[in-house]
Order: C-alpha cells, then sequence, then structure tokens
C-alpha cells in the first residue's frame, strides 16, 4: 500500500466545493502515481506491475499491488541462507515451483529494497499542486 501525505489546509477557502476538490484532486494524484509505480516495478510482467486504487475517502487514496511480496521488494527482507527454494531456471529468471526436485539455495541473509515506491512518489510530489489546480478548474469551471 503506497500511502502520500498532502497538505490540503489551502483548500479551506473554496468552502463548499473543498469536499469536491479535495476528492478530485485526491483522485487525479493517485492515477498520476500508478504510471510509475507500475514503470519502476522490477518486474517483466506478473503482479507486482498491476498496481490500482483500491479505494478512496475524502481524505485518502488507497493504491496497491495485488502482490502480496510487493513490500518486501521494495523494502527488503531477510531470508535463511542454506534454505532450498524448489523450482527451475528459465534464462536468468528462476521459477518457483513446490513440487520441484530441482531448485535453488538462498545464499544471502539480507536482499535489499528496490524502493521502487519512494521513487515514484518523488516523481509524482511535484505535480500534486498541479493535479489539485487541475480538480479546481474541474469543480469550479
Amino acid at each position: 500500500m503506497v500511502i502520500v501525505d498532502v497538505d490540503l489546509s489551502h483548500l479551506k477557502r473554496f468552502g463548499p466545493a473543498m469536499p469536491k476538490i479535495q476528492q478530485r484532486g485526491l483522485q487525479l494524484v493517485g492515477l498520476d502515481l500508478l504510471k510509475p509505480l507500475q514503470r519502476y516495478s522490477p518486474v517483466d510482467q506478473g503482479l507486482l506491475r498491476q498496481w490500482a486504487i483500491v479505494s478512496q475517502s475524502q481524505s485518502e487514496v488507497k493504491i496497491q499491488s495485488p502482490a502480496y511480496y510487493a513490500d518486501w521488494v521494495n523494502d527488503g527482507h531477510s531470508q535463511r541462507p542454506g534454505r532450498f527454494i524448489p523450482g527451475s531456471w528459465n534464462g536468468d529468471k528462476f521459477v518457483y515451483n513446490p513440487g520441484a526436485k530441482t531448485g535453488m539455495v538462498l545464499k544471502k541473509s539480507h536482499v535489499s529494497g528496490k524502493h521502487f515506491v519512494e521513487k515514484s512518489i518523488q516523481e509524482v510530489k511535484p505535480r500534486i499542486e498541479q493535479n489539485f489546480k487541475v480538480a479546481i478548474n474541474e469543480v469550479l469551471g
């Protein structure tokens, strides 16, 4: 799940239109964030790149990958050296297969994170204000 903290206090000056502006602005920021999340996710295909907006409220947009392991790939994780993982190699890609007799043995105790979520947020941050200007024009315009 991705969380981007945005100060929306300046929208109070729009009075009764504020909730609609806030909701539309957050939606635009969320849509803007999907593109770099999908682009920077370090896989060729699969679940990790299938980021989507899964919910929205007045104060937040929840963006999530269906891959349960997205946080581990982003933040890094520890693993037990010597552990056998069943599967096979297809070129330079390892394909996990729980029933396989072949596989690989883990060597590292820690796998570094790719930090693609943070990279995506940094890319979108300069455009947040512009997204809210678009929302203001759409709602009031």
